[in-house]
């Protein structure tokens, strides 16, 4: 067992910082690679329970919680592929069960340290720390597969989500695998496997998968021939059975570029497609199925562009010096949310493009 978690463990650590230190979606790659760092920060900690204890039972019952974590970064992921802030107040939030969970892992541990005889009361903190992540499991591995169920865009964004996917079922599966535990102690049966195998199993094809994915963006990314080739298949496939005319998609996107350039409704940073329809006095998916069959994009990728778009004029004050306060006056929530769109659209950060402005003239 010792062996592979820290294989496991090691695998963790590589996986976390190769995503990382690519930084060419550095917002979105925080959170990912925060999964991938939770996860070898919750194996060290189970390694020094063995070590330290060197007792089965303590390393099986005696969590740290960490686990409460892995579905707030994976929504945090989600959020941020797709253009939504993560705000402070969602992080607090989300990282209350952690919290918790930590709080009372912490009592056991002081408990432990002193009387060693508390085997009832671990029992119970083991059991309610089980069903608090098989719902933290659950919740988030659904929520996945619900916010992503109708996002399409280019082919780096479809890659995004097959990554979101791919971790969302593998929370759900390990809250199958929850299940079968709770099975084995009410009904007293003796697994034919132990779990944890299944578990370090699951988490080295979780790893090599995302890192082949993230190489592959990352070599199509060097070729844009390839990107462009998936991403004229796209609208071709989703939309083939759709009874909307090319005319009335063509019409709708009419509307939607009039109502940017009359009104600028993006620069509302809480501007959202249920707005956008009322506005244009349409139906929403009139309005995703031209986005998407026309250009390539959903709506927070088409809202986000014309926000870049008006950053650049913005940027071309000499007299404008916080580029923070240009990215909330194109409609940005966040500073690292006009930072990281910025620079994907652009390949310069906002400082670097102003500089490139003055230096051109």
């Amino acid at each position: 067992m010792g062996i592979v978690l820290a294989v496991v463990t090691l695998q963790a650590l590589t996986s976390g910082l190769l995503i990382y230190l690519n930084k060419r979606y550095k917002g979105e790659d925080l959170y990912l690679s925060l999964i991938f760092g939770v996860i070898f920060i919750h194996l060290v900690y189970k390694g020094a329970l063995l070590v330290f204890f060197e007792d089965r039972e303590i390393f099986d019952k005696l969590h740290g919680c960490f686990s409460m974590l892995y579905g707030p970064m994976l929504y945090f992921y989600i959020r941020s592929i797709l253009g939504k802030p993560v705000s402070y107040k969602l992080l607090l939030i989300h990282g209350v069960p952690f919290f918790m969970g930590l709080g009372l892992n912490s009592m056991m541990i002081i408990f432990l340290l002193i009387d060693t005889d508390f085997h009832q009361l671990m029992e119970v903190y083991h059991q309610l720390t089980q069903w608090m992540v098989f719902l933290s499991f659950v919740g988030y591995g659904t929520y996945c597969f619900v916010a992503l169920r109708k996002v399409e865009g280019d082919w780096f964004l479809n890659h995004k989500i097959l990554i979101s996917k791919g971790i969302g079922a593998s929370y759900l599966i390990l809250s199958v695998l929850i299940l079968i535990g709770f099975g084995s102690v009410l009904f007293d049966f003796i697994l034919p496997i132990n779990m944890r195998y299944i578990y370090f199993t699951m988490m080295f094809v979780l790893f090599f998968s995302v890192v082949q994915i993230r190489i592959r963006m990352l070599l199509s990314k060097e070729n844009p021939g390839e990107a462009q080739n998936h991403l004229a298949i796209i609208p071709k496939t989703k939309y083939r059975n759709s009874k909307i005319s090319d005319e009335e998609l063509e019409e709708v996107l009419m509307k939607v570029y009039q109502l940017f350039a009359d009104k600028k409704p993006y620069l509302d940073q809480d501007y959202s497609l249920d707005l956008m329809a009322k506005d244009i006095g349409l139906p929403k998916l009139k309005i995703t199925q031209a986005l998407n069959m026309h250009l390539g994009q959903n709506f927070y990728q088409f809202v986000n562009a014309a926000r870049i778009e008006e950053s650049k004029v913005l940027l071309q004050n000499p007299l404008e010096e916080n580029l923070s306060v240009v990215g909330y006056e194109a409609g940005f929530k966040s500073k690292s949310t006009f930072y990281k769109y910025f620079k994907d659209a652009t390949g310069f950060s906002p400082s670097d493009y102003k500089k490139s402005l003055e230096f051109s003239n």
